[in-house]
């Protein structure tokens, strides 16, 4: 007998002489969730009791949490393969952090509470998320996104600070809070893509080519006064697969693709040649002006795409976070291997994917790597599927599940050097305050759009008929 059952049943096939009824299987994933949670308190415990320990006092709530949001979920007909997803990685998330609290001594301790508050924040965003989607269909509301990014890069340059010694000043104090303001640029990006491609106002070709390209040059000359590398990347990326996507194929689409691209190129390629023309400056104590700005930036990607190239140039150095996570990677084996190496740089965040090997193993490291993916994908589903509905919650589907799989992705393979470190947390699975609390409402938008979708697909054929 099923756990979780329906008010009614869905009609999946209909005949001139009858309905055929098929019973709908997927509370399963409600299921597998609460395993695989329970499974996770004796994983964590068997590898540290304390941890164990903490871990077992979040499975409570946790269970709780998910029996009741899954059989929410699935009364509303949402996708429960990305429900189970997202409880997966979240368990896996809060057991590594408490791991690493007790195997890598980090700077600061994980706290359940804070993320508590996080999972709270983000229920009341979605609850209101229909309040921001009635927003989205004003003019005005693309302008104001880019005057909330300008706000945003302007209060970092006067008040941000770097409390981790990045070399990036991404971080605001309000009392005791510490927040990233430029995870809040993720979702000013996500909503001034979904007003520019709102369906009540389309805007022609030029106009939207205009407005995106203000809005990621704002963007970008934020990102360079406080030397924020990461972030900008993943807001590059997202805004030539935005435009690439949801834009009509044409011809200047394609030119104004093809150049943008090339231009970064050509930037990455000019940081190079800056910084061996400012070295010598450098070392004399005489840069000046510009120059002494501008340096700031142009050796932090330098340092990024060398030591990514060969970390053994400086291996005490730029290249000790890296040597140390390679060196990781190659104990990790099946079940994790922590004995005598408790040297990970910054495991709590963009070292946490080589910090989940070393602990947990290999294995479900890459079930976590699946799980990215299954988000991804489900969340291109939901986007494909509410295009012609309403192009204006595609966007926003699609941008949520792509800004999660892509900073998971980028930051992955940067602690793994095989492309240049970012310094970003991994969704899920790394702390922070401020972008859990954005990565649980990207999850929570993307359940409620798979959701309505649904709702809306089964309303056509009685329309029809």
């Amino acid at each position: 007998m099923a756990i979780f059952r329906k008010k009614e049943n869905i009609p999946t096939e209909t005949t001139d002489e009858e309905i055929v009824y098929v019973e709908d299987k997927s509370d399963r994933f409600i299921t597998h969730a609460v395993i695989f949670e329970i499974l996770m308190a004796g994983i964590v415990f068997l590898k540290s009791s304390d941890a164990g320990t903490q871990y077992l006092i979040a499975l409570a709530p946790m269970l709780v949490i998910t029996g009741i949001l899954g059989n929410y979920f699935y009364q509303k007909s949402a996708d429960m393969k990305l429900f189970a997803a997202c409880c997966y990685l979240i368990s896996m998330g809060i057991g590594l952090q408490l791991l690493i609290d007790e195997i890598y001594n980090p700077a600061g301790s994980f706290s359940l509470i804070k993320y508590g508050i996080a999972i709270l924040l983000a229920a009341v965003f979605i609850i209101f998320y229909s309040f921001f989607r009635n927003i989205l269909n004003h003019r005005a509301t693309v302008y104001v996104m880019m005057g909330v990014s300008l706000a945003i890069y302007l209060a970092l340059a006067v008040f941000g600070y770097d409390p981790n010694g990045y070399g990036t000043s991404a971080w605001i104090s309000i009392g005791p809070l510490t927040l990233q303001l430029t995870d809040f640029t993720k979702v000013s990006a996500l909503l001034f893509y979904a007003s520019l491609f709102s369906s009540r106002y389309r805007k022609d070709e030029r106009t939207v080519l205009l407005l995106s390209t203000l809005f990621f040059l704002i963007n970008a000359a934020g990102s360079l006064l406080i030397h924020e590398m990461g972030s900008l990347m993943i807001l590059f990326v997202l805004h030539l697969a935005l435009l690439f996507i949801f834009m009509e194929h044409s011809r200047r689409k394609r030119i104004y693709l093809i150049t943008v691209f090339s231009l970064c190129a050509i930037a990455v390629v000019s940081a190079f040649v800056l910084y061996h023309a400012l070295q010598p400056a450098h070392e004399a104590g005489t840069l000046s002006g510009i120059s002494a700005y501008i340096w700031p930036i142009v050796r932090k990607v330098y340092e990024r795409f060398s030591v990514t190239a060969n970390i053994y140039n400086d291996p005490y150095g730029a290249g000790y976070q890296l040597l140390q996570g390679k060196k990781a990677l190659w104990m990790g084996g099946l079940s994790g291997n922590t004995v005598n190496f408790h040297a990970i740089p910054v495991a709590e965040s963009d070292m946490a994917f080589v910090a989940m090997i070393t602990t947990l193993g290999f294995p479900i490291a890459f079930f976590a790597l699946i799980q990215l993916a299954r988000i991804a994908v489900r969340g291109g589903e939901v986007s494909l599927k509410l295009l012609k509905k309403n192009p204006q919650d595609a966007v926003v589907a699609f941008g949520a599940a792509a800004m999660l799989f892509m900073q998971a992705l980028i930051v992955i393979l940067g602690s793994c050097n095989i492309i240049p470190l970012t310094g970003l947390p991994i969704p899920f699975l790394s702390r922070g305050f401020t972008y859990q609390t954005i990565t649980l409402c990207f999850a929570g938008i993307l359940l409620k759009l798979s959701m309505e979708n649904e709702e809306e697909i089964m309303e056509v054929p009685d329309e029809e008929q």
